[in-house]
């Protein structure tokens, strides 16, 4: 399943930019304190138009969580410089979890699964997040 979904997500990619996809800035609504460094998004071509693929680059401070929330879609997150933690929320079919992710590692999630992205060292961290969103899906929903 994961090697299917990065295999997925590549093919979006190489679609969209191959094909010249129209571009637009889509800011992801970070939580407090996290700068969103870049925030693209675009159609890709030959896919349906409800796909769209967002990709960005966020830059957590030290000490820094985003907060606990979902995506609209499956996604890839890749840390670029640091260390990230993920907590995951228990769901019916799986239990919580954390996760360490340093510097050229990367996880994928699926739709809607609730987690918190903590930088919980004493430098700042950078990492890239794709997501697959259909149907007008929103990239961020806070937890409740």
């Amino acid at each position: 399943m994961k090697g299917t979904f990065l295999r997925l997500c590549t093919v979006v990619c190489a679609a969209g930019l191959l094909s010249g996809a129209a571009q637009a800035q889509t800011p992801a609504a970070p939580g407090p304190g996290v700068d969103l460094v870049s925030a693209n998004a675009f159609t890709p071509s030959p896919l349906p138009a409800a796909v769209q693929v967002e990709q960005d680059v966020l830059y957590f401070p030290a000490g820094v969580c985003s907060g606990f929330h979902a995506h609209g879609g499956p996604g890839i997150e890749t840390v670029l410089s640091g260390e990230i933690v993920v907590e995951t929320k228990a769901t019916t079919t799986t239990p919580a979890s954390t996760r360490t992710v340093k510097t050229g590692e990367a996880y994928t999630f699926p739709a809607g699964i609730v987690h918190n992205v903590c930088n919980m060292t004493h430098r700042p961290a950078t990492f890239t997040s794709a997501l697959l969103l259909l149907d007008g899906a929103p990239p961020v929903t806070p937890a409740k």
